[in-house]
């Protein structure tokens, strides 16, 4: 009735986790679905309030088990990277895996390449580079803040993703821009980033026209031409300071080995996902957290206050070291709306956790927010208070919104970058600004996002400070 579900025998005394398979052959369609007043992975989450932290089910042909817990993933994880153990792969390779990109670091399960993946893109992101590229952010975040100020209402989900996006044409990519080509690559970047939460793109056959007829696929393409005219300036030109040109030239240890041409083109892309999807999405959480907590608001300002009278307007690694309290902002807001799930791994030889045997082909996610909801620090006292993380009595055991193991996001370092740059500059800017809709208990999510976003894009009114 499940293709694919069978037990394995040499396990027999360990039992399948409980879940449910959903309709016969085809399973549930809509897991990784979402509702309005949850967000995206609604149907997740209902399974794993019901059967608990370790479950099963079923879509497109594919035994999946979710997983959560710190312990639960760490125990999944120490099988990671080995032949017979849990490695990523990505799920619907034939159309996903063509849009997405399949030699990303993400989703290489061979120990010694990914190694060497994280060592060349990880060149691109070392402190040093990150904070080379502080300017370029804090360039593009003052841009945006003006927007703001300038404006009488305005949507911040979309001044987050302009911001993000501008950082990745001008900062990841490098690209020399004309003004009215910014909109066409913001355009491509969103059609391309948010299209593949599309469960058509799961199916196990490609689809007829996949580059050429669907909103998806012409983006891939459009991002790939950017891609290849930037790599022709620089064989040309040689290195500039762009993220790309550091992924270009890169070579590890042995001095000869460098990245191919189809490794940069996914692994560049994959930095602009790492660098506006999350940083865009938490962002928005984040003014609409601040904006229903405004003694929050007042705090950070406060902080930043203080920062002015001791290191005057600069923008360091230094001085976005000494964020403590934005830092738990920051962090507060990705324990309670991170991504839901980590990349899908597929189980090469049966592993058991926490007393259920995950057989042998199977899938399996890492389940990060049930994981957060359920943190027994937190357990008991939810809630948007960043104060929690400010002493190591109240601080969550649970924290994953970056992934853990060997493919934990290797574009953290700039997301939070990202993040603690623009909230600074906006809290020395702004005086104060409201929820045009302010009410708590009335926010409706969307529900095809990778990450949560209200539906209304979290429209606010700013005041400039004196």
């Amino acid at each position: 009735m499940w293709p694919g579900t069978t037990t394995d025998v040499k396990h027999s005394n360990t039992p399948l986790p409980p879940g449910s398979y959903g309709c016969p052959f085809i399973g549930h369609p809509g897991v990784f679905g979402g509702s309005k007043d949850y967000g995206p992975y609604a149907a997740l989450a209902s399974l794993g309030k019901k059967f608990g932290a370790v479950f099963k089910t079923y879509t497109f042909g594919m035994p999946i088990v979710s997983i959560s817990g710190v312990d639960n993933i760490k125990s999944a994880l120490s099988h990671e990277s080995r032949p017979d153990g849990i490695n990523t792969e990505l799920m619907g390779q034939q159309n996903l895996g063509r849009v997405f990109g399949t030699e990303a670091l993400l989703y290489e399960s061979d120990s010694g390449k990914h190694g060497m993946l994280r060592r060349l893109v990880g060149a691109a992101m070392t402190p040093a580079a990150i904070g080379a590229a502080i300017p370029t952010i804090r360039e593009a975040a003052s841009v945006q803040i003006d927007n703001i100020l300038g404006a009488d209402t305005i949507r911040m989900e979309k001044v987050f993703d302009d911001y993000t996006l501008d950082i990745a044409w001008k900062q990841i990519l490098g690209l020399d821009l004309e003004d009215e080509e910014v909109p066409e690559f913001h355009r491509n970047v969103d059609d391309w980033s948010k299209k593949m939460m599309d469960p058509k793109l799961l199916l196990p056959f490609r689809i007829p026209g996949l580059m050429t007829l669907t909103k998806v696929g012409r983006a891939r393409s459009y991002l790939e031409s950017k891609v290849e005219e930037k790599l022709a300036k620089l064989d040309r030109d040689g290195p500039d300071s762009s993220t790309l040109s550091k992924l270009y030239f890169a070579t590890d240890d042995d001095g000869t080995t460098k990245l191919t041409r189809s490794q940069i083109m996914d692994n560049a892309l994959l930095l602009i996902i790492a660098g506006s999807e999350t940083s865009s999405s938490t962002l928005t959480c984040a003014s609409l957290f601040l904006g229903l907590h405004p003694d929050v608001w007042e705090k950070v300002r406060e902080e930043q206050r203080e920062i002015l009278a001791e290191y005057g307007e600069e923008l360091t690694q230094k001085t976005l070291d000494k964020f403590t309290y934005l830092d738990a902002v920051i962090k507060e807001t990705l324990r309670i709306q991170p991504l839901e799930t980590q990349e899908t791994r597929k189980v090469a030889k049966t592993i058991v956790v926490d007393g259920k045997q995950i057989p042998e082909g199977w899938y399996a996610v890492l389940n990060i927010k049930q994981t957060h909801v359920n943190d027994p620090v937190v357990y008991k006292e939810d809630g948007f208070k960043p104060e929690r993380w400010l002493s190591e009595s109240t601080k969550p055991v649970a924290w994953l919104p970056f992934g853990d193991g060997r493919h934990r996001c290797i574009g953290e370092r700039l997301s939070m970058t990202e993040m603690k740059v623009f909230l600074a500059l906006f809290a020395r800017k702004c005086d104060r600004f409201e929820l045009v809709n302010n009410d708590s208990d009335g926010i409706v999510w969307r529900k095809d996002t990778a990450m949560a976003r209200p539906l209304d894009g979290v429209e606010v009114r700013a005041c400039s400070a004196a």
